[in-house]
């Protein structure tokens, strides 16, 4: 659905586009520095141009964003695993053999753990994280 939605836009676009241009065919001169002057051009086009102009800017500027963020995103994942392989040596060094990263989801689970939970009549009640059914507990 999105691809209709976007052909949508587009032919709204192109439209005002072409009604734009039609409006607006009066010649202009651009004057630049120096004395320097254009030769007459219709406005819409002098428009167009500028405007596909800036686009071609915007995604260069993007672009250029853009890799740099995935060089720095490179340089932190190499930072990040060099340090997880020095954590992992000194656990090793130290004796501890807590599994960490993909390893703890292969571990056993740990026992639910229970909170209080408040009840309507200001007493409280013990409930379990792990998924128990409230309707269990009683209130007084």
């Amino acid at each position: 659905m999105g691809i209709y939605v976007k052909a949508l836009l587009l032919i709204i676009l192109l439209f005002a586009a072409i009604t734009f241009g039609t409006q607006n065919a009066e010649f202009v001169t651009l004057h630049y520095y120096f004395g320097l002057a254009s030769t007459p051009l219709p406005l819409y086009l002098v428009l167009y141009v500028a405007i596909i102009l800036g686009m071609i800017a915007g995604m260069a500027i993007g672009i250029t964003t853009r890799s740099n963020l995935k060089r720095k995103a490179k340089t932190l994942e190499r930072a990040n695993a060099s340090l997880q392989e020095e954590l992992d040596k000194i656990k090793t060094e130290s004796g501890e053999e807590k599994p960490t990263g993909p390893e703890m989801a292969l571990a056993a689970p740990e026992a639910p753990q229970t909170r209080i939970i408040p009840s309507v009549g200001g007493g409280e009640t013990e409930a379990s994280r792990g998924g128990e059914d409230e309707s269990e507990h009683t209130d007084s």
